[in-house]
C-alpha cells in the first residue's frame, strides 16, 4: 500500500485563524467539527477496525490511552457516524510542541467532507508548517485541494506500508558472543545524533520518552561496542534504523529489526514499517525477515 507526506511550509506573511476553544462548528455545508474528549477514543477506535488507511491513527489513539505520547487532539465531522478525521498537535498543551507540532493524520470515508474538515477555522493552524504524514491514495485528493486553497507550494514523499506477523516474521540468530538489549534513555543522545530527523534537544527528548515507555533493541558486538539499533515509534511503527558504517553489509541490521519485531509482536498482533518507495534496499531488508507489502485499500 502506498502511503504520501506532504510538506507544506507557508509564507512567513501568512495568517491564522485561531480557535483556542472549540468542541463544535458547524460550516455551511454541514460539515461540522468535533474535537473527541478521552473517554470517546476507545469507541473511535474500535470504529476504525482494522482498515489499513487509518493505521497512523489507530496507534496515535492507543499512544494517548497507554499514555505514551498524549500530545494529540481527535477531530471528527460528526460524531458518532463521521465520514473524516483529523489528528493534530494541541500546541497549546503538547509536551513536543516543535518536533511534533506539524506531524496531521488525516482518515476519511468521504472525501469531500475531510476536505472541508481541514478549512475548518481551529483545525489546522495554516500559517504553520503542516507535515501530513501517512496519507492513503484515497485521501490524497482532498488533503491537496485543502493546500492548494491556501495558495502554497508543497512537496511528496511516498511510503510504502508493510506488515508482519508472528506466523510470517523470520527472526534472525545473533552471532556467539553478541548481544541484544534494550536501549538505555542516556543513550538517546546517540541515538539522535545519528537520526535522520534529529532536530537537536527537541526530537531527543521524544527519543527519551520512548525509549522509557516502548520496545527498543540494540545489538553489541564480542567487545561490547555497539553496532546497531532500531525503535519502536509512540504510533505504532518500528524504524530509526541504524548501523554503525563499520558494521554493515553482515545483516545485523535484519537481526536487530526481527527482533525488534518479535518483542513488539508481544503485544500486538501485527507490526508495521513506513519504508521510503525509492528506497529498495530497505524494503528488501523488511521482506527478507518477512514483512510484506500491503495493497492499497481500493484493490482490497
Amino acid at each position: 500500500m502506498q502511503l504520501y507526506k506532504l510538506r507544506y511550509t507557508p509564507a512567513r506573511s501568512a495568517r491564522a485563524e485561531h480557535v483556542t476553544h472549540f468542541n463544535l462548528f458547524r460550516s455551511s455545508t454541514g460539515v461540522m467539527a468535533v474535537t473527541l474528549s478521552a473517554d470517546l477514543l476507545p469507541e473511535f477506535l474500535s470504529s476504525l477496525g482494522d482498515d489499513a488507511r487509518a493505521i497512523h491513527i489507530r496507534g496515535e489513539i492507543n499512544s494517548k490511552l497507554c499514555s505514551v505520547i498524549t500530545d494529540y487532539d481527535f477531530i471528527v465531522d460528526r460524531w458518532p457516524d463521521y465520514t473524516a478525521a483529523v489528528v493534530r498537535v494541541d500546541s497549546t498543551t503538547a509536551k513536543y510542541p516543535v518536533h511534533l507540532g506539524p506531524l496531521v493524520s488525516v482518515f476519511a470515508t468521504q472525501t469531500a467532507h475531510l476536505e472541508t474538515l481541514l478549512r475548518q477555522p481551529g483545525v489546522l493552524d495554516w500559517s504553520a508548517r503542516i507535515i501530513f504524514v501517512c496519507v492513503d491514495m484515497g485521501a490524497m485528493p482532498a488533503v491537496v485541494k485543502a493546500i492548494d486553497y491556501q495558495q502554497k507550494p508543497y512537496t511528496v514523499d511516498k511510503y510504502l506500508l508493510m506488515t508482519v506477523t508472528r506466523d510470517t516474521l523470520r527472526t534472525r540468530p545473533i552471532p556467539d558472543g553478541f548481544k541484544i538489549t534494550s536501549i538505555k534513555p542516556e543513550q538517546a543522545s546517540v541515538v539522535n545524533s545519528l537520526w535522520k530527523y534529529n532536530d537537536g534537544k527537541h526530537s531527543e527528548i521524544y527519543i527519551e520518552d520512548i525509549i522509557g515507555k516502548l520496545p527498543s533493541c540494540c545489538l553489541y558486538d564480542a567487545d561490547g561496542n555497539m553496532v546497531g539499533f532500531a525503535l519502536n515509534y509512540h504510533y505504532g511503527a518500528i524504524g530509526m534504523l541504524h548501523v554503525l558504517p563499520e558494521h554493515r553489509g553482515k545483516g545485523y541490521a535484519k537481526m536487530i529489526m526481527s527482533h525488534l519485531a518479535r518483542l513488539c509482536l508481544q503485544q500486538c498482533e501485527e507490526v508495521f514499517v513506513l519504508p521510503e518507495e525509492e528506497n529498495e534496499v530497505s524494503i528488501k531488508l523488511q521482506e527478507d525477515i518477512g514483512f510484506k507489502q500491503q495493497r492499497d485499500w481500493q484493490d482490497s
